[in-house]
């Protein structure tokens, strides 16, 4: 797990290496154990390590074998298969890292190798023959990468910070991307926060060549395609399935556990995701294992603390450390986080899942992400297949009719959901799931001076939820939210501190199997991950089965009522000039007066602010001496090959 960065053609060889160093030690956080700049004629390569799988400084980055350069960020869990695999084919290797198996494989089979990793990753590999450069991301979207693009060449990087201080703050708004920002609470791939910025999205290589004018570009993995070719081969018994998906779980979070030369943590909130990951990884282990968990002893709407010392009990080898937290402590933290935040991101859990990150002493942690999307854990599914069984008629009166203002104030939990499926209804099932994944009305933001523009373009792409059905429900979730939002966040909240966090629920070949089970394996009457509970039911204490989904939250719409944050907020707005401040504080007033629930448009308001704050900062920053003098700048031909 690292960071990477670079540029390619006239860009780079007008970078000088004082300004290469600055830029990389603005992701130091995620690689602090050692970082290297390696140049050639019109390419340059930076590379942070976090040193986990080959800890001897063979491994480090960037890596050279014969005419191909790599920085790369990631994993690649089954390198050590693929390895035996290129051995045969008569490969030789100098390290045991997944990094020099990567460049084996690369040269083998080309692009092709794409299709063969099992495994979180982005990387660039450089190809001195061709003078071509590829970017590739991993199949879901687990690692970030983001592109430049200028008139002389192309610039990249793991987070956005390093392209501002490698343009030298010479960046620019893309209004539209900041309008789905404050719709969607983040920026949704292919977008990306200024003009010419883009995200390489999931499943996706882009190549730029010194003898091409145009960047080629393509999809080299499809999780539709992947669950259609699962249907023929997916079980239609449920006992026969309920044991598939313990096999197959295991040996995901086995792979992931074993793949490391470095003790391993779990990430336990006390829901039933991370409660089976922590379970399976506890018993796979020979070696004592830490669960870490946050509690919010103040605020016990909000704790699930004691839930998660209850599966923690029931595993002997277990060390359970729950951190605690509160208002004060979280928003102390929270300058750490919007000091390196390095573009918009309004998901308030990126707070509470940092600050425990914060605490953890190990290097590799294993999360429970991703379940809800492949087994429809989220309320939103129900709702949105629910509505678009409705004959046209009755959904059409019902949307006729006037919607509640605020229908969290409700507390009757029937009551509630029913007030927040008319609220999300829409004829169409596409506008349902957009309804149920924004946050924010087009016309407060119109009112704000934003610029939402750029929605039907992201309606567009959402065209396969179109049916309703869950699966294809399931998918667009895959597909647009997950990366976008719930893997963005733990990246971010992660390497920060220089964690990695890895996802057996993201294993490939589990993922495309438990999507293409029938419906009701995964969504059963009200039961929402019907087959994951019963798959583990004899492994979890009874009330982490049946209690209701709470997700990692802060109590943010109280805090926007009254005290610091309501404070903070205000003061941020008294000085920006970019936003209609008085409809801004509107949204705020009628927050606290309870008569809208408004806190998830002041998050991204206030995280929108922060952000902005740091610009000048980025563009401006050097390393400090010592850090320098520490990472060395290498030319083509020089160093260990």
């Amino acid at each position: 797990m690292c960071g990477i960065l670079g540029a390619v053609g006239a860009a780079a060889d007008r970078l000088d290496d004082a300004g290469l160093v600055s830029a990389l030690d603005l992701i130091r956080h995620r690689g602090p154990d050692a970082g290297a700049v390696w140049r050639d004629r019109a390419v340059a390569l930076g590379h942070r390590r976090l040193a986990i799988i080959d800890l001897d400084a063979r491994a480090e980055q960037p890596m050279t074998r014969g005419d191909l350069t790599i920085v790369f960020n990631g994993e690649i869990y089954n390198y050590r298969a693929l390895k035996q695999d290129l051995e045969a084919l008569g490969h030789g290797f100098t390290t045991t890292s997944d990094t020099e198996v990567l460049l084996a494989a690369w040269r083998q089979w080309g692009r092709d190798c794409l299709t063969r990793l099992e495994g979180m990753f982005a990387f660039a590999l450089w190809d001195a023959a061709a003078r071509a450069l590829t970017l590739a991301r991993d199949r879901f979207g687990e690692k970030p990468l983001f592109w430049l693009r200028r008139d002389d060449g192309l610039m990249f990087c793991s987070e956005v910070p390093p392209l501002v201080r490698l343009a030298e703050g010479r960046v620019t708004e893309d209004a539209e991307a900041i309008g789905l920002y404050f719709l969607f609470s983040y920026i949704p791939a292919p977008a990306g926060a200024f003009t010419d910025l883009r995200q390489l999205e999931p499943g996706h290589w882009l190549e730029w060549r010194a003898d091409r004018a145009d960047i080629e570009g393509g999809r080299y993995y499809d999780p539709r395609d992947a669950v259609q070719s699962a249907l023929a081969d997916a079980p239609t018994d449920y006992g026969q399935a309920v044991a598939g998906l313990r096999d197959r779980l295991t040996e995901a979070v086995r792979l992931r556990l074993e793949t490391a030369d470095v003790p391993v943590a779990t990430l336990l909130s006390g829901g039933i995701d991370s409660s089976v990951v922590t379970t399976l990884a506890a018993r796979i282990s020979d070696k004592p294992l830490t669960a870490y968990s946050l509690g919010f002893p103040k605020d016990p709407e909000f704790d699930e603390s004691d839930h998660a010392r209850a599966v923690a009990a029931g595993l002997p080898h277990v060390r359970h450390r729950v951190v605690p937290a509160d208002e004060e402590s979280i928003l102390d933290f929270a300058d750490t986080v919007f000091d390196r935040l390095g573009e918009p991101f309004a998901d308030s859990s990126l707070l509470p899942t940092s600050f425990l990150c914060a605490h953890i002493e190990e290097k590799v942690a294993l999360g429970g992400d991703a379940a809800d999307e492949l087994f429809a854990g989220y309320g939103t599914y129900p709702a949105i297949v629910r509505g678009a069984t409705l004959p046209a008629p009755a959904r059409a009166l019902l949307t006729a009719l006037p919607r509640h203002g605020n229908p969290h104030a409700i507390a009757h939990p029937r009551l509630r959901a029913a007030a927040l499926f008319h609220k999300h209804l829409r004829r169409d099932a596409v506008d349902s799931y957009l309804s149920w994944r924004s946050y924010a009305d087009p016309g407060v933001l119109a009112g704000l001076g934003l610029d939402t523009g750029g929605l039907p373009a992201a309606r567009r792409r959402l065209g396969e939820a179109g049916s309703g059905a869950l699966r294809d429900v399931q998918l667009v979730d895959l597909i647009f939210n997950l990366p976008n939002d719930m893997l963005r966040k733990v990246d971010y909240a992660a390497m920060y501190h220089s964690i990695e966090v890895r996802l057996p629920f993201l294993d490939s070949a589990l993922a495309a199997w438990a999507l293409a089970l029938p419906d009701d394996f995964r969504m059963h009457g009200g039961v929402r991950k019907r087959i994951l509970r019963d798959a583990f039911a004899e492994d979890l204490p009874r009330d982490i089965l049946t209690r209701r989904k709470m997700g990692f939250l802060l109590p943010v719409r109280r805090w926007f009522r009254q005290g610091r944050l309501r404070d903070e907020l205000e003061g941020l707005l008294a000085r920006q000039t970019g936003l209609d401040g008085s409809v801004a504080r509107a949204a705020l007033d009628r927050h606290a007066a309870g008569a809208e629930d408004n806190s998830v448009l002041l998050w991204a308001l206030y995280a929108y602010l922060r952000w902005q704050g740091s610009l000048g900062r980025w563009a401006g920053h050097a390393a400090a001496e010592a850090e320098a003098e520490a990472t060395p700048v290498r030319r083509a031909g020089e160093g260990v090959a």
